[in-house]
């Protein structure tokens, strides 16, 4: 019976840990955070955390004028000149616990690959003579990685999602003044869920390496 449940929490845990990378992957790569609500306002189109899309866009404090068309990276050379008021210091730390929260995933899911192993050639191989130094930190380690990650994706959608329609200096941020204005899409939807998910990995990690250690005793 045990043997069982283990089977199934192992293949919740993979389900949980592939869904949360996909998810957090898809957030990143794409550029659909933030999106126009309004056909009327049709310069600004979207923004992520690494590109802006504007339609024949201008900036109203910007002199001399400059036409702003198609996608770029916010890093680009394109928005140089408005890149204060396009990237605040908000968004950045927005895209860096982003960055970090994928990266403790990976690290995760590489240790969570290593502890499967250990554990399938020590069934192989009959050998149940405890647990050597390297298990244990897998054990204590994956878990942990993958709240904190969950921690950190959190906070990157918070920190958005709280800044997106606030003024800044003499402005909206890219005009959303009105909430309906612009509103959060599903590039941020999947960070949400890649941050739940996180979560729910973690903690199915932990009651995973329970059940293992109640079966090796």
């Amino acid at each position: 019976m045990r043997a069982i449940v283990l089977t199934v929490l192992l293949a919740v845990v993979l389900l949980f840990v592939i869904s949360t990378l996909v998810c957090n992957i898809i957030a990143l790569c794409t550029n659909v955070w933030l999106k126009s609500s309004s056909e009327d306002q049709a310069d600004f189109m979207n923004i992520g955390l690494f590109t802006a899309c504007f339609h024949e866009y201008f900036h109203p404090h910007e002199s001399p004028p400059k036409k702003y068309d198609g996608c770029h990276g916010l890093t680009s050379d394109t928005y140089s000149t408005i890149q204060d008021w396009l990237v605040p210091s908000w968004l950045t730390a927005c895209k860096v616990v982003a960055v970090i929260a994928l990266i403790l995933q990976i690290i995760g899911t590489i240790f969570l690959i290593l502890l499967m192993l250990n554990w399938f050639c020590k069934w192989a191989c009959c050998d149940k003579n405890g647990r050597g130094c390297c298990e244990r930190c897998l054990i204590y380690s994956t878990p942990i990685l993958f709240v904190v990650a969950g921690m950190f994706m959190m906070s990157a959608v918070m920190i958005f999602a709280d800044n997106a329609f606030r003024l800044q200096c003499r402005d909206f941020w890219l005009g959303g003044a009105d909430p309906f204005t612009n509103h959060l899409s599903f590039s941020w939807a999947f960070a949400v869920a890649g941050c739940i998910l996180s979560f729910l990995a973690g903690g199915f990690l932990i009651w995973l390496v329970a059940v293992k250690a109640r079966e090796d005793d």
